[in-house]
């Protein structure tokens, strides 16, 4: 496969930064010396517009107390109907630290202690702790694994659902990266309409979809779902920005919105931090020819990544709908959970995500990051392969 120079080649040097993915790799897998591909950030640098506008207010040189401009919530709606051709009233739009964050005061604000939440699973693994940090009940839906792709059960998600107040939802889904299609949105929306549950869709990545797929909101399916859905997004993943809490959550319910600015009050919760508040503008408003690049490069990562795992004795993977995440199934090598993340830590010199930190449905699974430089992920792709070779000598 030719390679090109683009600007997704440079090594940013994460590793002499704060980087998450790097400083706790000493807790997580012993040692220093592995490669990172865990954490869902990218190892690119923010575009050009992003790192303009916050130098511009860097050399403001006051970081007082902030709020966020009209004008932010203009471009964020602007860049909803242009992107997605989702229309979203500006004043529907809201900023909050993460979307954890929200997703928590969601929870708080639409159900009660010992009331039902549902979700897929694998999911992301703190969708299963701030439901039961908060004392509700998780009842988790396992994702279908077919011939050619994650698919949803739905008669366990009926089920589900007739004890749930919630359904949590991944759209995007991290991390089996399946982009939700309408007719599969349709039977979620009708069967939480059927049962009068709540719906928390997490659409954190939904900028990142590869070609041949559309994201599309649960919002846009029926009036019903558009009034019953609070919607968390931002550009964080998008753009590469999540560590400046550029995060939104929008629902076209007033009451609903009302519910959750009542928790947001009574915990104290700030909506984002000046930094996050430009680089959204500036993301959104600037930065859309650096986000089209950035899919071609991503895409090849992972056709290149799939093409090669594939064709390892032992491994499987689906190629991601969205997302740049990758789920390899590792369960044909015959190795329980730890001995895997051992295989991946010491053989092949890479910190992967351990699959069954992403509950029911993640044992023999490991997920795999492939927002990393061409180069480097052909090196860990390599390792993989020679590692898998010498366990057979």
């Amino acid at each position: 496969m030719e390679t090109s120079l683009s600007p997704f080649d440079k090594d940013t040097a994460r590793y002499r930064s704060d980087a998450e993915k790097y400083r706790f790799r000493q807790k997580l897998f012993g040692t220093d010396r592995v490669y990172p591909m865990w954490v869902a950030d990218m190892e690119f640098e923010a575009s050009d517009a992003i790192k303009e506008a916050l130098a511009q207010r860097v050399e403001h040189g006051v970081y007082g107390y902030a709020m966020p401009e009209r004008e932010l919530f203009e471009t964020a709606s602007a860049w909803l109907l242009k992107r997605h051709g989702l229309e979203v009233a500006f004043e529907m739009i809201h900023a909050s630290p993460s979307i954890m964050t929200t997703m928590s005061a969601a929870i708080e604000a639409f159900s009660e202690k010992g009331e039902g939440v549902t979700t897929f699973v694998p999911v992301y693994s703190p969708f299963m702790e701030v439901v039961e940090t908060q004392d509700r009940h998780l009842h988790t839906v396992e994702l279908l694994n077919t011939a050619h792709r994650f698919e949803i059960d739905f008669d366990a998600l009926e089920q589900a659902l007739g004890q749930s107040r919630i359904l949590l939802l991944c759209n995007p889904h991290n991390p089996v990266g399946r982009v939700w299609q309408e007719a599969e949105l349709r039977q979620i929306a009708q069967l939480c309409q059927k049962h009068d549950v709540t719906i928390i869709s997490d659409d954190a990545h939904c900028d990142l979809v590869m070609p041949g797929f559309t994201y599309r909101s649960i919002t846009t399916i029926s009036d019903d779902a558009k009034e019953r859905t609070v919607t968390l997004f931002g550009p964080g993943k998008g753009f590469n920005i999540s560590g400046l809490a550029a995060t939104l959550f929008f629902t076209h319910n007033p009451k609903r919105l009302k519910a959750m600015e009542k928790v947001f009050k009574a915990r104290h919760i700030v909506a984002g931090q000046l930094m996050g508040y430009h680089a959204i503008k500036a993301a959104y408003g600037k930065s859309e020819a650096w986000l089209e690049d950035l899919l071609v490069y991503l895409d090849r990562n992972l056709e290149y990544a799939v093409e090669k795992i594939n064709a390892m004795e032992g491994l499987k993977v689906y190629k991601s709908e969205g997302t740049y995440l990758l789920w390899l199934d590792c369960r044909g090598m015959g190795l329980k959970d730890m001995k895997l993340k051992k295989f991946f830590i010491e053989e092949a010199g890479l910190g992967l995500s351990l699959g069954r930190l992403f509950g029911p449905g993640g044992s023999g699974f490991m997920r795999m990051n492939c927002a990393v430089p061409f180069a480097n992920l052909q090196e860990a792709v390599g390792q993989i392969e020679k590692a898998l070779q010498q366990r057979k000598i």
